[in-house]
């Protein structure tokens, strides 16, 4: 009886961990694929580990402080005065983030909107849970001064209910470059 017990303990979190990992592979795998420019590094959380921040560009003059100017939009009073509060960004033209425009997630119609991303504004910034990369430690200050300096380019994958996994973090330059770089002496 304890031999049983103890191989279910084993075994329960090992298939937990299959199917987490089973479940991002799908999600990275189908969807929708979008390439955002990074726009610099977030310093906010300097005890996040092996992780940059970063701010995600996801069109032109989209900003949660605009959403009191926009009439269209289906927000209620009550929801704008919060400091936190559901949003979608849609896609009119999906390989092309220029064209974005904010829409109420609970309006969401697949005709209107081909691709969205669900997201939180929270004090005037939107997070769709893509501002953080996970780097190996040994070339975490290459990421980090490259995102600083030159920006990047993020690969998504968005699926239909809107949510967003990444794919890639481009960085136009590469390690070798940046470590010849930092190896010249200041002339």
């Amino acid at each position: 009886m304890k031999t049983k017990i103890l191989i279910a303990a084993l075994a329960f979190p090992v298939i937990g961990l299959l199917v987490l990992t089973g479940f991002k592979a799908y999600k990275i795998s189908s969807g929708y694929e979008m390439t955002f420019d990074v726009r610099g590094y977030d310093p906010r959380d300097l005890l996040s580990g092996h992780y940059v921040q970063y701010r995600v560009d996801y069109g032109p003059a989209l900003d949660c402080n605009d959403l009191d100017n926009l009439p269209e939009l289906e927000t209620t009073p009550a929801k704008k005065t919060l400091t936190e509060f559901d949003q979608c960004v849609c896609y009119l033209d999906p390989p092309d983030p220029d064209s974005a425009y904010w829409q109420d997630c609970a309006s969401i119609e697949k005709a209107s909107c081909p691709v969205f991303i669900k997201g939180t504004c929270n004090y005037g910034r939107f997070t769709a849970g893509i501002e953080k990369f996970f780097v190996p430690e040994e070339k975490a200050a290459y990421y980090d001064s490259v995102l600083r300096s030159e920006g990047a380019r993020l690969t998504v994958k968005i699926d239909a209910s809107g949510s967003a996994a990444i794919v890639e973090l481009d960085l136009p330059v590469s390690f070798e470059e940046w470590m010849e770089k930092r190896a010249r002496p200041n002339n």
